[in-house]
C-alpha cells in the first residue's frame, strides 16, 4: 500500500480528473469506480449529478465522461474496486470521503474501504492524493508528477 501527495498538476488547477484518468493503466480503467463526496465547479453531465451522494460505474465509462468537459473537482473521492465487486458489498462500509477525513493525514496510509484497489482524492481544490495497493500505479503517477511526495513521509512530518 502506497500513497502520494501531488502538489502541482499539468492543467494548472486541482483537480482535473480527466488528466488523471488519462494516465491510468487499462487494468484500473476496467475496474468499477465509486465516485463520492464530490463537489465540482460545474456539473455538466447527468452521470455525475449535483444531488447524488455517490455514483457507481466502470472506469472506462468514467474516463469517457471526464474527457467530455474540463471539470474542476474541488472535493471528491474516486475509488476503484475489482470489476466483479457488487455495489451492495461496497455499501456495507462507510462511503469514502475527503472533507474532514483525518485518516488521510496519518503516517500509516490506508484505503477507506478494504475491498478497494485505489483511491484518488481531490482535497479542497488545492492538492491531489493517490493511494493504491498497486505500487506500480503510484510509481507511474510519481514519474508523471515530479513535484509529488510520498504521503507517508509527508504525514510523518505533520504528526
Amino acid at each position: 500500500m502506497k500513497g502520494l501527495i501531488i502538489n502541482k498538476m499539468y492543467s494548472g488547477y486541482f483537480t482535473n480528473m480527466s488528466e488523471v484518468f488519462n494516465l491510468l493503466p487499462v487494468e484500473e480503467l476496467n475496474c468499477m469506480w465509486l465516485v463520492s463526496s464530490y463537489e465540482c465547479n460545474i456539473y455538466p453531465f447527468e452521470p455525475i449529478p449535483f444531488e447524488k451522494e455517490y455514483v457507481w460505474m466502470k472506469g472506462t465509462e468514467l474516463k469517457e465522461i471526464l474527457n467530455q468537459e474540463e471539470v474542476m473537482f474541488i472535493w471528491g473521492n474516486f475509488t476503484s474496486y475489482p470489476s466483479n465487486t457488487k455495489l451492495k458489498d461496497i455499501l456495507k462500509y462507510p462511503i469514502p470521503f475527503a472533507d474532514g477525513n483525518s485518516d488521510l493525514w496519518k503516517k500509516d496510509v490506508h484505503l477507506s474501504n478494504p475491498l478497494s484497489n485505489t483511491e484518488l482524492i481531490s482535497w479542497d481544490g488545492s492538492i491531489f492524493l493517490a493511494l493504491s495497493k498497486n505500487t506500480t500505479l503510484i510509481e507511474e503517477l510519481k514519474d508523471n508528477y515530479p513535484d509529488s511526495e510520498d504521503l507517508s513521509t509527508y504525514n510523518s512530518d505533520i504528526d
